[in-house]
């Protein structure tokens, strides 16, 4: 992968188009784009040769966009305590610097309960930036408004961290604030709401998401189904779906089982689809709920033995997965 940060086709930053949308907007004032495809399309009149090194100088009189470049610094290193320091620097320019507010209260938080109220102090200061009439006008659009990008990144932190600590309805209900902000869904929220949604037995709510946000193609979705269909109780319509998943993505079968070892290394950002990093997604994503469906999975697994995918050992009871015993 190319290391120049200046190039638009091989980013060296996952912050890359944010940064060149914000100088787009310093540059003209007055820019607007409806989408960031938009944007990207637009992109050769931004990118010039030296663009970082021009962008960090003229940031120099603009403390509020240098303390937010500071932020994405800190998000990219791996060091805690030179992110703090960038940290540090970037609330000296813009106290309310929400990025900055988030990165700073994972570092210094000692317990999950401070973590949770440093989150959400974050949250309120991003939601008084931005403003009522802000909220008012772009609810559903927020996505191309880079302004609002630090706000939904808290919001999204804030909901995993309430979803670890057992405050389930109150992560459920930030996600479902970021799918009204952004009904598009570039982040997605939709595919962990839905695993959310699972593991609590939200049907309906589990149906309507799905038929919203389904692509037929995503490995997640095709999985999920399955397991809706065997909370429904219709079986027929559970082992069609079993057969689109298996052809989407069929190492997730033994995982979603009990069976199969974790990934050694993190997930990358891009997940290529029917690759075994999309199996681990699948996983993470759907494997608290489909252990809690115990009758799903033990159905999955003797299926797979019927399909011959599971051997079963004759000392032990047939089809039934390691998690049930």
């Amino acid at each position: 992968m190319s290391k120049n940060p200046d190039s638009p086709d091989q980013p060296g930053s996952p912050f890359l188009i944010e940064r060149l949308m914000r100088e787009a907007r310093r540059r003209m004032e007055k820019v607007e784009f409806l989408s960031e495809e938009e944007f990207r399309d637009n992109l050769p009149e931004f990118i010039e040769e030296g663009l970082s090194e021009k962008r960090l100088e003229s940031l120099k009189n603009d403390p509020v966009e240098l303390a937010q470049e500071f932020a994405f610094e800190a998000y990219e290193v791996a060091d805690e305590e030179a992110a703090l320091e960038l940290v540090d620097k970037a609330l000296l320019l813009d106290p309310t610097c929400v990025d900055a507010l988030t990165i700073r209260a994972f570092i210094t938080s000692e317990d999950a309960g401070e973590l949770i109220a440093a989150l959400e102090q974050s949250a309120t200061c991003g939601e008084t930036v931005l403003g009522e009439e802000f909220f008012a006008e772009f609810m559903g659009d927020f996505w191309p408004l880079v302004e609002a990008r630090p706000y939904m990144r808290t919001i999204k932190q804030l909901a995993e961290v309430l979803w670890n600590v057992g405050r389930r309805f109150d992560a459920v209900a930030h996600y479902e604030n970021l799918i009204d902000l952004d009904p598009a869904d570039h982040m997605g929220n939709s595919t962990l709401l839905l695993g959310y949604y699972l593991s609590m037995g939200e049907i309906q709510r589990s149906w309507d998401l799905l038929e919203e946000y389904d692509d037929d193609a995503g490995a997640v979705f095709c999985w999920a189904w399955v397991l809706l269909f065997l909370m429904a109780g219709d079986e027929d319509a559970a082992r069609d779906a079993l057969n689109h998943a298996m052809e989407t993505n069929p190492q997730a079968a033994l995982l979603l089982v009990g069976m199969g070892a974790s990934p050694e290394e993190e997930l990358p950002a891009v997940i290529v689809p029917g690759s075994e990093q999309e199996a681990y997604l699948c996983f993470d994503i759907l494997g608290e709920a489909w252990e809690m469906w115990g009758a799903a999975q033990l159905w999955l697994f003797k299926v797979l033995v019927d399909m011959g995918l599971i051997e079963s050992d004759d000392g032990d009871i047939a089809g039934e997965p390691p998690s049930a015993h």
